[in-house]
């Protein structure tokens, strides 16, 4: 895109610390970053405004990443089409084929980045929807 318009992404994370290093890293890329505690929470969220895009950690209390997803995608557009990028943890190979069932639009291997190389992840994303 031309202008350069804040991106809005919502980080769901029930791990405090790690929710807050996601938080500064986007905050620092230039993103508009919420962050919701749990599955329950991210839905509320999604219910009331509108993301760019949304990260989802799989393991989050009351309602799973996969869960918050699976409801997504029954919203009513622009909310149904909102990118979802799950964080997983290495061995849940399963969960990622159902998630890509369901329409996710990538994922992360929690172990195997850095904060950094997430937010790089997002931001190549963008730039191939950007060039589209």
């Amino acid at each position: 895109g031309k202008h350069k318009l804040m991106r809005k992404i919502l980080i769901a994370e029930d791990d405090f610390f790690i929710r807050d290093i996601y938080s500064e890293v986007f905050t620092l890329s230039g993103y508009e970053v919420h962050v919701a505690v749990d599955g329950a929470d991210a839905l509320e969220k999604l219910k009331n405004q509108t993301f760019d895009m949304v990260l989802l950690d799989i393991m989050m209390p009351k309602m799973t990443g996969i869960d918050v997803l699976r409801n997504l995608r029954t919203f009513p557009v622009p909310a149904k089409e909102t990118p979802v990028f799950i964080i997983t943890n290495l061995g849940q190979q399963n969960i990622i084929e159902e998630a890509f069932k369901i329409g996710m639009d990538g994922y992360i291997i929690k172990s195997q980045v850095t904060p950094q190389q997430i937010v790089n992840e997002i931001n190549t994303y963008f730039a191939g929807k950007d060039n589209a």
